[in-house]
């Protein structure tokens, strides 16, 4: 109904046409060979017709395909074909005095019109039907009131010719039919392919030898564009497009086209790169831990054998004398060693602590200047070997205070300016507070030792690692969490910690504290709340 809704619509505007030219050229043929007519009234009926189609036509043009239609416009055309029929039908009636012309004008003008309908609307054959029936029924309606000789046969010709029109029609609309529905399960076979391809969750694609696209689903069209450019054969991993991973696979048809079949493999390569993350953790994680057992087997054994002996020279078993000097020298190492193993221990907590993310800041607005003095300090007295190197505290006036859990605050500081004197080299040391314009403040503790290689500043981060330089020092070097622990404080208060060392010049160790942790004089007063799990 809609294919010959379509069609109908479409030669409207043909038909129309068609009448007005041939009404108007049968009329002159007519009047100027026969004397006695009404013609001018049979061509003002036809035009009235055709000018009510052509208005019909144009009223269409331009609208949009329809995708269904009622039976209603059809049944009106059918209605219209019944009209025209009968106003074509209708000329020998306005051919007056002489019936034999009428009836031979008649057959030779209306069997052309037919044939001209069935062939410009074969695929609307009730229309063109209707037409014929009722321009063939005035024909004989005439021939019956007339006395004409010749009528009985002009009327048994044209009856002949409408039959044969009929079954040409017959034949033709079943063709029509027959493509109609073809044509249905095709685009209904191609939705469910299209469907099914959309389901399969791979971007399908069928293209022509030139590479442009014939066929695709939604898939192919959301994430690839109209052609292909590589059409060679076989299977290949594509890189990234859109936010998916996807394994091209072409093949060439016997036609010369090409069927492209995109596979998203998106979980296939998260899955790889989870495996490749997991691989570099497990590396990093045993070599984190062989750095922790080869640090472990000096840094706990040398003072806990320093504790044991001198224990054992104190203790009640012991037949060495011994004067009260030594006796007091003996309980200094005791008590050094013991506070070495000590530190160690807390470093290990404290890196284990911010590993599980239990920490709890109590941040607060602190002055800078006297936390850098009291880690120093701390420094010194933890350590009285470092009294002798030369220090010096360099602190820019008028700088604001911090929000900063202070106890972190000193613990970068303390680490930082103890990395110092181990790696020194017993050189002087710079410690330098100053304000950088964008960046906040910037706190940079300075040592002239022998630096570190390019490899060592990389992984000096790592934890439990130990530079290949570091100095053989009385007390131990360490376990290697200083610039671990400390990366991890600073970057909690939105900040970091830096590094940058040359061979043979010293190391510079940078806490760079942001604009935000930045107090000005009429914020000091801000509340200190407690926050979780930083």
């Amino acid at each position: 109904m809609l294919e010959q809704h379509l069609a109908f619509a479409s030669h409207a505007a043909t038909m129309a046409a068609v009448m007005l030219i041939n009404s108007t050229a049968t009329t002159v043929l007519i009047e100027s060979s026969v004397a006695d007519t009404s013609m001018r009234y049979w061509l003002f009926l036809n035009w009235a017709l055709a000018i009510v189609l052509l208005i019909d036509a144009l009223l269409k043009r331009g609208l949009s395909r329809p995708t269904a239609v009622s039976g209603r416009y059809l049944r009106r055309s059918e209605w219209l074909a019944y009209a025209f029929g009968g106003a074509w039908g209708s000329l020998p009636f306005f051919i007056n005095g002489d019936e034999y012309m009428a009836v031979i004008y008649a057959a030779l003008l209306i069997l052309p019109m037919i044939a001209g309908m069935s062939a410009l609307l074969p695929s609307v054959p009730r229309v063109v039907m209707r037409y014929s029936a009722t321009a063939v029924f005035m024909l004989l309606l005439y021939a019956a009131i007339s006395s004409a000789k010749s009528s009985l046969v002009i009327s048994v010709m044209v009856l002949v010719f409408t039959f044969a029109v009929y079954f040409g029609m017959k034949r033709t609309y079943m063709t029509f039919v027959s493509n109609v529905e073809s044509r249905i399960r095709a685009m209904e076979s191609h939705e469910i392919l299209i469907g099914a391809l959309n389901a399969s969750g791979q971007a399908f694609a069928y293209l022509d030898a030139k590479g442009n696209v014939l066929v695709q689903n939604d898939l192919h069209k959301a994430y690839f564009t109209g052609t292909e450019s590589d059409l060679s054969t076989g299977s290949r991993r594509l890189p990234r497009a859109g936010d998916r991973y996807w394994q091209k696979s072409v093949e060439t048809v016997p036609n010369g086209g090409h069927v492209i079949l995109h596979t998203d493999v998106t979980s296939l390569e998260q899955s790889k790169r989870d495996l490749e993350v997991a691989k570099e953790e497990a590396e990093t994680a045993d070599a984190a831990k062989t750095r922790f057992l080869n640090s472990m087997s000096r840094e706990l054994k040398v003072p806990l054998d320093v504790i044991v002996g001198c224990s054992g020279l104190m203790g009640s078993d012991s037949n060495i004398p011994f004067d009260e000097r030594e006796f007091r020298g003996y309980a200094d190492q005791i008590r050094k060693h013991a506070s070495y193993l000590g530190g160690i221990i807390d470093q290990i907590i404290s890196f284990s602590k911010l590993n599980r993310e239990t920490v709890t800041a109590e941040e607060e607005v602190v002055e800078l200047a006297e936390i850098v003095n009291s880690a120093v300090s701390r420094v010194r007295l933890a350590s009285p070997g470092y009294a002798d190197v030369p220090l010096q505290i360099s602190i820019e006036p008028g700088l604001p205070n911090v929000y900063y859990d202070r106890t972190a605050l000193e613990r970068i500081v303390q680490n930082l300016v103890t990395n110092a004197f181990e790696h020194g080299s017993a050189s002087s040391i710079t410690v330098k507070v100053s304000r950088i314009v964008g960046r906040g403040i910037l706190l940079m503790v300075r040592d002239r030792g022998l630096g570190m290689t390019k490899s060592d500043v990389e992984q000096a981060f790592e934890p439990f690692f130990q530079s290949s330089r570091t100095n053989e020092m009385k007390d131990g070097r360490g376990v290697g969490l200083g610039l671990t622990v400390s990366r991890k404080l600073a970057r909690q208060h939105d900040g970091d910690v830096l590094l940058d060392s040359q061979d043979g010049r010293g190391t510079s160790a940078f806490l760079v504290i942001p604009p935000s942790r930045c107090v000005s004089a009429n914020e000091h007063e801000k509340p200190a709340p407690v926050r979780e799990n930083i």
